[in-house]
């Protein structure tokens, strides 16, 4: 400063000088009515001070200008932060620190350009060092309340990040008023200062928790709002909290900014700000953008042969059912194919080997297609084909064949030639509707009917077959019932042995009285219950009611209960067998279970370690069917049955029929070499009888004996049966 003082007299002068010239300045300082001590310390004063500095000691539109940074500053941190909280991609920490970085500019830039419109009247400037640490400040404390609201895992994390966020904007504004130089030194209210500080801290809690917790969709608005307030009222209520205190003995130096120095820094800054909060929500909106697009194409895309999947079926066919009933010059056929027998494809050669049929299949359906042609697969081993610009049905049928014929030809997997037979159905918009649902469950209609007649392989859709379908969704929806109703019976069929022909046991079997249908096949509601899962609570009944039964004859004989592939892969199922056999008090040895080739096919660890726990609670186990599956010699030796069950298939006419005759030798030699006893199903006549007991056949079971017995004509029977053993 030029012309220092340098003696006692030149201070005094100076010191005079000031006084005069600030004098109405120092009045108002001085002359309060509440500058008793007392009275100082009040909330009243806070108040008054406040206001008064925000009224008479700051410009206006400099006070506009910094309220509008304020504003557009928090509104890019809440939404970015907001957005990007949600979001789980892998440079979410970058984007929080962004935000963060944001979020600590536009405190520091609010406060000094609020600095900028207060104007003393007196000589001041801003020292750079602390300018300096005062952003460094900002910026470092809002990364810290980001970062905490970002991954601690608690529920009050917002309670933290906003003691964070108000203690940030606190320490760096009184540093920033730290860095402000005038003549003189500003005396602090420490009342008024505590109350600046809660305040940034309440609204910055405020803020963040409606940033974690968006109840509705105005608390993006809510936290925008708190924000703001709480980087405002810390600000202005923390500006009315000192007076100053002028004294001769302090200067402002040269090398310090002048406001408009810092307001140019402060421009800078505060562009930079909006450039980096617009450039972070445009990564940001990117980003998400791209995982949106990734995750809607993976949606709709099949990972195995990058077909559409069925989720994809479904758009395009509402965009085709609109597009057909705008042109009804335009038609379209689906095609429904779903590969014959594909799990025993995984069971002989493996799911990889499997997985490369499908992707084969795939590639050499779409071979077949023309550019107006979709593929979707829809299922594990389903695919449909979506085809336009037909105008006869022989177009379709050709196409059909077509494909059809392609799928026959070997397919070569390492060094494994494949051979794969496909079932088709067709619909068509030609003679079946133009709603695009209708015509896909057409085509699946008929595709079944083709899955079920060995010698079709292309089924055309009909309207007879909409009505069995029907008929079966009946048939579905009434067995449902049919337990609880009364309606399911079970019938009893001997088992005897060889050669004595004594009786030992029965087989249980269920029969369905329909009270409109009469009398239902077991052939026809069985497979229903299998393919529905219904087989899982009717398998329950028959096995509690059979045991229910048993456990009353005058005899005890053994029963033989079929368990279907459903049952034996049910959690629960060996404890709802261990509860029958204790609630109903049947001895475990009496009860014999009858599985299929096809349950241990299915899963055979879990199949093996099931029969285990049921041979250790006593009971027996059976090989079904045995002949008709897929078993191998080393099935028989791995598993522990009790007993072989030959098919009747191989029992009918076996004294006449030399196969049949070989293979039913055969099935009794294994069975005497691993030790394991067979029952001979199907015996109707005398000669087969004769021919099973020289082969050494174990038991016999079949309508030589008779017919299955309803449970009147069992009693009965047992009670003769009783009656002349005592005798």
């Amino acid at each position: 400063m030029e012309n220092a003082p340098t003696s006692p007299e030149d201070f005094a002068l100076l010191y005079t000088e000031f006084a005069q010239r600030f004098d109405g300045l120092n009045r108002s300082f001085t002359s309060y009515p509440y500058h008793d001590q007392h009275l100082f310390n009040s909330s009243g004063w806070c108040m008054y001070r406040v206001i008064e500095c925000l009224t008479q000691e700051h410009s206006f539109w400099l006070v506009a200008v910094a309220a509008m940074v304020c504003v557009v500053g928090s509104s890019l941190s809440v939404t970015l932060l907001r957005r990007v909280l949600i979001v789980k991609h892998k440079i979410k920490t970058i984007q929080v620190a962004l935000a963060g970085a944001m979020t600590g500019a536009t405190i520091w830039a609010t406060h000094f350009i609020a600095m900028l419109a207060y104007d003393p009247g007196l000589p001041h400037a801003f020292e750079p060092v602390l300018t300096a640490v005062s952003l460094v400040i900002s910026v470092l404390g809002a990364l810290g309340a980001n970062f905490t609201m970002a991954y601690m895992k608690t529920r009050t994390r917002f309670v933290f990040a906003g003691i964070m966020f108000g203690t940030t904007v606190s320490a760096m504004h009184y540093v920033g008023m730290s860095a402000y130089m005038l003549p003189g030194t500003l005396d602090w209210h420490a009342t008024t200062v505590f109350v600046s500080i809660c305040l940034g801290a309440g609204f910055g809690a405020i803020a963040y928790h409606r940033i974690a917790y968006p109840w509705t969709r105005y608390c993006t608005a809510g936290g925008i709002t708190a924000m703001v307030l709480g980087i405002c009222t810390m600000h202005f209520v923390g500006m009315g909290s000192f007076s100053i205190s002028l004294s001769p003995l302090y200067e402002v130096p040269d090398q310090v900014f002048s406001d408009h120095i810092l307001g140019l820094i402060v421009i800078l800054v505060a562009l930079f700000v909006f450039v980096m909060g617009y450039a972070a929500l445009n990564i940001e909106q990117g980003l998400s953008q791209h995982a949106n697009q990734q995750m809607q194409s993976a949606a709709m895309k099949d990972i195995l042969t990058n077909l559409p999947n069925r989720h994809a079926l479904h758009v395009a066919l509402e965009k085709w059912t609109t597009a057909l009933k705008g042109d009804l010059t335009d038609h379209v056929a689906v095609f429904t194919v779903n590969i014959d027998a594909f799990k025993h494809i995984n069971e002989l050669y493996g799911r990889a080997s499997g997985d490369i049929v499908l992707s084969k299949i795939a590639q050499r359906i779409g071979e077949e297609l023309q550019h107006e042609d979709t593929l979707f697969r829809a299922g594990g081993d389903e695919f449909v084909i979506v085809s336009r610009g037909f105008r006869r049905m022989g177009q379709v049928t050709s196409m059909a064949d077509r494909i059809s014929a392609y799928l026959k030809e070997p397919l070569n997997v390492g060094d494994n030639p494949i051979l794969v037979t496909a079932s088709m159905g067709v619909s068509s918009s030609l003679q079946d509707g133009r709603d695009m649902d209708t015509l896909l469950q057409n085509s699946g209609i008929a595709m079944f009917y083709a899955k079920a007649n060995p010698d079709v392989d292309v089924q055309i859709f009909d309207a007879d077959m909409q009505k069995q379908s029907r008929a079966r969704l009946e048939i579905q929806t009434d067995l449902r019932q049919a337990a609880a109703r009364g309606e399911l019976e079970l019938v009893y069929q001997k088992q005897n042995e060889l050669p004595s022909r004594d009786l030992v046991g029965f087989e249980v079997l269920l029969r369905w009285n329909h009270p409109t249908r009469g009398r239902v096949s077991p052939a026809e509601f069985i497979p229903i219950a299998e393919e529905t899962g219904l087989i899982r609570d009717i398998g329950l009944w028959v096995l509690r009611t059979a045991c229910e039964e048993a456990v009353q004859w005058p005899i005890p004989l053994s029963i033989a209960v079929n368990v279907a592939p459903q049952q034996l892969v049910q959690p629960s199922f060996i404890e709802s067998v261990s509860d029958i056999l204790f609630e109903t008090r049947l001895a475990p040895e009496r009860l014999e279970l009858e599985v299929t080739e096809a349950s241990i096919i299915d899963d055979e660890n879990h199949t093996l370690r099931v029969m285990h726990r049921l041979k250790a609670m006593g009971l027996r186990i059976a090989m079904d069917d045995f002949g008709t599956g897929y078993s191998s010699l080393n099935t028989l030796q791995s598993f522990p049955f009790d007993k072989i069950k030959m098919d009747r298939s191989f029992v009918q006419e076996i004294h006449i029929n030399p196969k049949r005759a070989a293979i039913a030798k055969a099935t009794m030699l294994i069975g005497d070499a691993l030790q394991i006893p067979v029952l001979a199903e199907g015996t109707e006549v005398e000669e087969e009888l004769v021919f099973l007991e020289d082969a050494g056949c174990a038991y016999v079971q079949g309508f030589y004996f008779g017919t299955p017995l309803p449970l009147t004509d069992l009693h009965n029977l047992l009670a003769g049966i009783a009656q002349k053993e005592a005798s």
